[in-house]
């Protein structure tokens, strides 16, 4: 069941998506009604719709991986801070505002409804099937939604000659068979959802001035030859006194200057029909598509493998760091390190699990930005294994000691998902870890790729400088990770006991159904 946050929130993007859309078509319907006619300006309509059902769908997703709470370490694996408060009244009290105001609106609207049909006086069927009203204004109209009518004024016969007659029923004829009637159904409910939006109810005038115009091209598009019967015809009907919200009638507020002057104009061909429907489709389909990416991405728990924890010490030329790195298998992990002659070496593995119960660790090696080696050990769990290595002179050499141990991949308790935290080992250094990491937001393009990011960290934690280090080929992806990164916040690392200022290197990578970001390589 749905709580009166998730219904406002819900409200809320439906009435941005749709008055972005309204906006759009009132901009577009006039030059449209000009180039491709009345009938393209009303299907422009169709946009606003879409983008409201665009909105309520499940938004894009974006996956992080459930990272273990270290209680024992000081200052890692906060929790990630708290959404800002989207509404600062109770969500409560805006519910019920919110839900007097539309069934004040819809009882507006039945009053109205009312009234019209009262005004007609007594209503009767006639042989031919249509019904006969006491009255004139605003008729003839269609009416009613399960069963529509066609409602005609009295004297219909005496007011308009046998060709007008034709004419003025295949107009209302048109009304029922495109389903103008239920349309307009829907547009009330909608006006009673959105009461609040002044901009949806200029945008309802328009439409129903669209919906008369389109109408009355079809009629041109049949009968071409009877223009100024049909002209005749419009100015003999009699304007209505009080609005029909459900129903298709001569409104008061009816252009017909416009109306007439439109009945001078070439009726659209088969290639503006088809470029008409390919606009509307278009457009709509463009417009509800960036709605939905548009929406802010919901983060879930990914599915855990294994993870180990891999305890590493690394001597460098006589620089020595040692630290440990909790990661799933599968996935790669890195760390990079400056040397006591000045080369820089970077590393990045992945665990693999293989046959005997034993785990196979891969990877590539780089000094100074130059491939070493890619060495390919069998290792076992909770047995320590090395690896060393020299750059291609031999001036600088590179010995790891690592040991692999298994790790609970349930969360204990206390622990949130969406963190990343990279645990320092006791002594004598410690490396950044994640404080807070909103996600990035998925970009309309909704491309994918992997970028890589190198992010400076100061003593207080704060970001400082991010920089692609590994572009994902796509530059709203790269835009959007680098964005994101600028808002983090992270726990310093911490050498001798205290806060220095360090590096740490991010994958994002950016899938349909997943954004997933994790620790990658950390400096100091």
């Amino acid at each position: 069941m749905m709580s009166s946050t998730d219904v406002l929130t819900a409200l809320l993007h439906t009435v941005l998506a749709s008055s972005a859309a309204m906006l759009l078509v009132l901009l577009l319907r006039r030059p449209v009604r000009h180039w491709l006619g009345a009938s393209a300006a009303y299907l422009l309509w169709l946009v606003v719709p879409v983008t409201c059902i665009a909105v309520l769908l499940p938004p894009p997703r974006v996956v992080a991986s459930a990272m273990q709470l270290m209680s024992t370490s000081p200052g890692i694996g906060m929790d990630i801070a708290q959404p800002l408060q989207t509404f600062s009244m109770s969500p409560l009290l805006l519910a019920v505002i919110w839900a007097c105001g539309a069934l004040l609106t819809a009882a507006g609207l039945v009053r109205q409804q009312r009234r019209f049909e009262q005004g007609l006086g007594c209503v009767e069927q006639r042989a031919d099937g249509f019904w006969q009203a006491q009255t004139v204004a605003g008729l003839p109209a269609a009416m009613n939604v399960l069963r529509p009518r066609i409602v005609l004024p009295a004297g219909f016969e005496q007011r308009y000659t046998p060709q007008e007659q034709q004419l003025v029923l295949l107009h209302e004829q048109l009304h029922v068979r495109r389903g103008d009637i239920v349309v307009n159904a829907l547009l009330a409910v909608m006006q009673c959802i959105h009461w609040f939006n002044p901009l949806l109810h200029f945008a309802l005038r328009c439409f129903r001035e669209d919906q008369e115009l389109s109408c009355d091209e079809r009629v041109v598009a049949r009968m071409g030859d009877a223009r100024r019967s049909y002209g005749t015809a419009m100015l003999k009907t009699g304007l209505a006194l009080s609005p029909l919200p459900v129903g298709c009638h001569w409104q008061s507020q009816h252009p017909l200057k416009e109306r007439i002057a439109m009945l001078k104009r070439p009726v659209p061909g088969k290639k503006q029909w088809l470029t008409m429907v390919a606009l509307s489709v278009g457009l709509s389909s463009a417009l509800g598509y960036a709605a939905w990416a548009a929406q802010p991405a919901t983060m879930e728990a990914a599915p855990a493998g294994a993870l180990h924890v891999v305890a590493l010490k690394v001597d460098a030329d006589g620089e020595r760091q040692q630290f440990q790195i909790r990661e799933h298998a599968g996935k790669p992990f890195a760390f990079a390190l400056q040397s006591g002659k000045g080369v820089t070496w970077n590393a990045e593995f992945t665990l693999q699990a293989a046959d005997a119960g034993q785990l196979r660790l891969s990877g590539e090696v780089k000094a100074n930005g130059a491939v070493v080696a890619r060495p390919s050990l069998l290792i076992a769990a909770d047995t320590p294994a090395g690896v060393k290595l020299s750059n291609a002179d031999g001036g600088s050499v590179l010995d790891v000691e690592l040991q692999v141990s298994q790790a609970d991949s349930t969360p204990h308790s206390g622990a949130t998902q969406g963190r990343i935290s990279v645990e320092p080992q006791s002594a004598p250094a410690s490396v950044p870890s994640f404080a807070t990491m909103a996600p990035p937001h998925y970009p309309v393009s909704m491309h994918t790729g992997e970028v890589i990011l190198k992010i400076d960290v100061d003593a207080d934690g704060g970001v400082t400088g991010v920089v692609v280090d590994r572009s994902s080929g796509h530059a709203d992806l790269d835009a959007a990770a680098v964005e994101a990164a600028r808002g983090w916040k992270l726990n310093p690392g911490s050498k001798n006991g205290k806060p220095v200022a360090g590096q740490v290197r991010v994958p994002v990578r950016f899938a349909m159904d997943e954004t997933h970001t994790e620790t990658s390589e950390v400096t100091s």
